[in-house]
């Protein structure tokens, strides 16, 4: 008889009912299977227990494999889900492996109950989207930021060179000093440290308390939990994450379509921007 896990999402979905009876055949049902009277078939995953390390890791694939394509409405039975939610469950397990193997015993109880017609695909949709969030919570969705990105700064446009950032993550942030812009046609020569006689604290920039400076550059860190802040970098600082998100940076200006490079000698300067990982 096939080794059923009952998660606690399984007992919540009640397959132990009255009339619901589980297949009673001597060998465990692995693959697609169907029994008269199902509206579709279902995708049963192997006895994970009884697999080696090799035919598990081929099991999960298999597994994963079957899960999207019922899910993206390829099988033709009625069931097809958001894409979005679809990409994002297909990425968190791609991530985590091990956690298609609960999430294959899952499924397959959702689509029982869908094929025996116990139940739409209401449930079973909700399932899809919000299940990846409660399997990863407080965990980085993000690979640390433990390499070193190099980039050219735009100066004509806003946030830009994105990285994401998981919590605790220390980086150092630097911009080359020995580059020139200005910020008007017959502004002051500037790097990227911005000009210390012009402290900004009207509220237009970006930038706006004790040490920051027009032109500066400036980075701005968006959390998971959407809030957002701004520090001033200049030519350089050490920074952590207080929680995943993102990093950007710019120059602090509140317009950018004439700040112009320094050209010396026919060659135009180019303020890099790098951001070093420097662990936890």
């Amino acid at each position: 008889m096939r080794k059923w896990v009952l998660t606690p999402l399984v007992l919540a979905l009640g397959v132990a009912a009255c009339g619901d009876k589980k297949p009673t055949n001597s060998a465990p049902i692995v693959g697609w299977h169907t029994e008269e009277g199902w509206s579709t078939k279902c995708y049963f995953p192997p006895v994970w227990e009884d697999l080696g390390p090799g035919d598990r890791k081929i099991a999960r694939t298999k597994a994963l494999e079957a899960m999207m394509n019922q899910w993206g409405g390829k099988n033709g039975d009625g069931v097809s889900f958001d894409g979005e939610h679809i990409t994002g469950f297909e990425t968190v397990l791609l991530g985590q492996p091990d956690f298609i193997e609960t999430v294959s015993e899952e499924n397959v109880e959702f689509c029982r109950r869908y094929a025996t017609g116990m139940e739409g695909t209401e449930r079973w949709s909700a399932w899809v989207k919000t299940r990846p969030g409660e399997l990863t919570e407080g965990q980085c969705r993000y690979a640390p930021l433990d390499y070193t990105l190099w980039n050219y700064l735009d100066i004509q446009s806003e946030w830009q060179i994105p990285a994401n950032v998981c919590a605790g993550d220390k980086v150092e942030i630097s911009a080359s000093p020995q580059d020139y812009y200005r910020l008007d046609p017959k502004g002051t020569w500037i790097n990227s440290a911005g000009d210390q006689q012009t402290p900004t604290t009207d509220p237009s920039y970006p930038c706006n308390w004790d040490g920051c400076y027009a032109g500066m550059v400036i980075m701005r860190f968006t959390g998971d939990s959407g809030v957002q802040s701004v520090h001033p970098i200049g030519e350089g600082t050490t920074w952590t994450a207080p929680e995943h998100g993102k990093i950007e940076v710019m120059i602090n200006d509140t317009t950018w379509f004439d700040n112009t490079f320094k050209v010396e000698g026919g060659l135009e300067h180019h303020t890099g921007i790098e951001y070093k990982g420097v662990g936890k």
